[in-house]
């Protein structure tokens, strides 16, 4: 392993929480995707980025970085969505496709604070909210109809990317 970058986007906070985790175990800087200019020293380049109803931010810049990246990369999508949720893995795999080259995904749980969702998105949430009332049962609506603050930022769900990360065996510091 020549030099890990852990680079990121957030708007809420969960996707940096989670970088800056990774980034401690992997002993590097956690970098936002905004500030990172070029990835051509990056093996692996490990890119953090929270997924937003149908898209996942920041995707242009993504694609950017990897496209440059040398060694292996690594997309660790963050949500609030169940990991294993269908929705998540194939907009994962549309940004990868659209990288041209082998890129592993991972996907990780984020927060959610409702007080602190900018205006758009407290409408596009009522909207969602709206719809979810007609199937109350669905594991969706069970988690979003009501207006509280989850917390599912569980940073003991890195270590598969760590595994990676450091080639597939794990050496803690």
């Amino acid at each position: 392993m020549n030099s890990p970058v852990v680079a990121f986007t957030s708007k809420y906070g969960s996707t940096r929480r989670y970088a800056v985790a990774l980034a401690e175990q992997l002993s590097t800087p956690a970098v936002e995707l905004s500030t990172l200019r070029t990835a051509h020293d990056a093996d692996p380049l490990i890119v953090l980025a929270p997924l937003y109803a149908t898209r996942i931010l920041g995707r242009r810049r993504i694609i950017r970085a990897i496209r440059s990246a040398p060694g292996r990369a690594a997309l660790v999508v963050v949500g609030l969505s169940p990991a294993d949720d269908p929705g998540r893995g194939d907009l994962a795999a549309r940004l990868v496709a659209a990288t041209r080259r082998a890129v592993t995904t991972f996907q990780l749980r984020g927060d959610l604070d409702p007080a602190r969702l900018t205006w758009p998105d407290r409408v596009l949430m009522a909207a969602l909210r709206r719809e979810l009332r007609r199937t109350p049962e669905a594991p969706a609506a069970q988690l979003l109809l009501h207006s509280r603050r989850l917390q599912l930022v569980d940073e003991s769900t890195l270590e598969p990317v760590v595994t990676w990360a450091l080639g597939g065996t794990r050496v803690d510091p």
